[in-house]
This record gives structure tokens, sequence and C-alpha cells, in this order.
């Protein structure tokens, strides 16, 4: 009699799944990588699958096409941005807004800088519809993420002074991404300002 481990395909689905998850993170920064080097206009799915170390058939398992993988590139650039903005939520200081704006000033200029060639590429490379579509993803996630997170916590201690939470965060994220790329020299000081004023928020500042 032939006894089975009532957990085998358990596991073995455990694994496959992990395995599944690898490559598909595999294709998404071997991709991210193409597109730095060439842009996604010229790139093909021979070039990332050759990038990634595997066949054509191999991508297809995991994206339909070139687009999907624009749209995985995307989410994970943002969500390496979304794991930076949680640690600055999670070490601030609970009531400290004036602190917690030098440091999100900081933390914003730090974000843009480091994702500043990805963007310049999609630019120079005729991919102004996939960089504006990046530029409204990062909008509207990073601003539902503080509507969820940072400004719950506000509201609870102080009140909500604006209306149109992610409407307004939204707006000022692409205007900020837009000014800190095409004027850098601005000071952190005005950048606070631009912000403290936006959320009616100055009386808190020190």
């Amino acid at each position: 009699m032939v006894h089975q481990n009532p957990n085998a395909g358990i596991i073995g689905g455990e694994r496959e799944s992990t395995r599944g998850d690898a490559r598909r993170t595999q294709i998404i920064r071997a991709a991210r990588e193409a597109c730095l080097a060439t842009g996604f206009a010229k790139l093909t799915i021979s070039d990332i699958a050759e990038r990634a170390d595997m066949t054509r058939s191999l991508f297809y398992h995991y994206f339909e096409d070139k687009d999907a993988v624009a749209d995985a590139v995307i989410d994970d650039t943002i969500d390496s941005m979304l794991g930076k903005l949680t640690q600055w939520n999670a070490e601030r200081e609970p009531g400290n807004i004036d602190k917690a704006l030098d440091n999100i000033v900081r933390l914003t200029r730090a974000i843009i800088a480091d994702e500043g060639p990805f963007s310049t590429r999609l630019i120079q490379s005729g991919n102004a519809e996939l960089y504006i579509k990046f530029i409204d993803r990062i909008a509207d996630r990073i601003a539902d993420f503080f509507d969820r997170t940072t400004v719950r916590d506000f509201e609870k201690m102080h009140g909500m002074p604006i209306r149109n939470v992610h409407e307004s965060f939204y707006v000022l994220i692409v205007g900020l991404i837009s000014l800190i790329r095409q004027h850098p020299e601005t000071p952190d000081r005005v950048i606070k300002q631009v912000v403290a004023q936006t959320f009616h928020i100055e009386n808190y500042l020190a």
C-alpha cells in the first residue's frame, strides 16, 4: 500500500507558485533594464526574453504582450516608492508635523532622483504616452496611500482642514514632480511651504 503525503500537492503547488513569481519578477527586472538601455519603443519580446535568460514562449506564459510587461514595470517601480513612503510613515513622530514635512521633502527628492533615469528614458525614446501613464499612476497610488494612512492619523488628532483629499494630493504630487525635475534648485523650505499651504497646515510649522 502506497502512502501519500497529504501535503505533497500543496507543497508542490507552493514551490511552483514561488518559481512562477520569481520568473515573473525576473522578466519585469529584465524589461526595466532593457528600457533603461533602449526605451520601450524599440524593445521587442525577444530582447526581454534574452535578457531574462528564457524563451519567448516562457515569456508569454507570464505576460500577454509588451504592453502588459510595461504596466508591470511601472507598478514595480511605484511599489518601490511606496515601500519607502511606508517606512517614512512608520518612523515619523505622531504630532510632529514640522519634522514629518522636512523628512518627506527630502524623501521626495530622493525618490524622484532614483526614478529619474527611467522617466528620462521613456521621454527620450518616444514613449511619452507611457510616461504620462507612469506619472498618472504614481500620483493616483501615492495619493491613495496618504489618504489611507497619514491623513487618517492627522484627522484623528487635528481634524480635516481640506476637502477632496485624494484629488488634492494627486494635483500636489504631479506638480511637485514637475517642479523638482524642472527646477531642482528650489529650496526645501519652499517646497515644504507649498505642501503646508496646499493642505492649510501652515500653523503647524516651526
